[in-house]
């Protein structure tokens, strides 16, 4: 966790000061937070996910993205995406006309494969 602890600041582009005034803490908690000199308590893992938007099942496992993202911004990427007059309007309806198209088991091969290629995007590709 002191990994991901420390792959959020650096995501932020914050120092380590930086973070830990926005936590309330100084930043040589910080940094012994990252290096795991400190275990980080159940009340700091909440406010880390509370005070910058992050998905406490990623900051607790690594499972999942690492930012939570709000139901309404994620109704407002959808939209987006199905306005007629967006680019991909005509893919993404194919996508899923194809997709409905396909039997169970098609779908459940192009479901696992989907899985596969999104967690090696979030590897880099290795």
């Amino acid at each position: 966790m002191n990994e991901r602890l420390k792959a959020i600041r650096e995501d932020l582009g914050m120092s380590r000061a930086t973070f830990g005034e926005k936590l309330g803490i100084s930043g040589d908690v910080v940094n012994n937070l990252e290096r795991g000199r400190v275990e980080i308590k159940k009340d700091r893992i909440k406010l880390v996910c509370s005070v910058f938007g992050v998905n406490e099942e990623w900051l607790r496992t690594g499972e999942g993205e690492m930012y939570d993202i709000p139901e309404d911004e994620t109704a407002a990427i959808v939209s987006d995406l199905l306005e007629e007059n967006n680019p991909f309007y005509d893919i993404i309806k194919g996508i899923m006309k194809t997709y409905q198209e396909l039997d169970d088991k098609s779908q459940n091969v192009l479901l696992e494969f989907s899985k596969e290629l999104l967690e090696n995007l979030k590897k880099g590709g290795d």
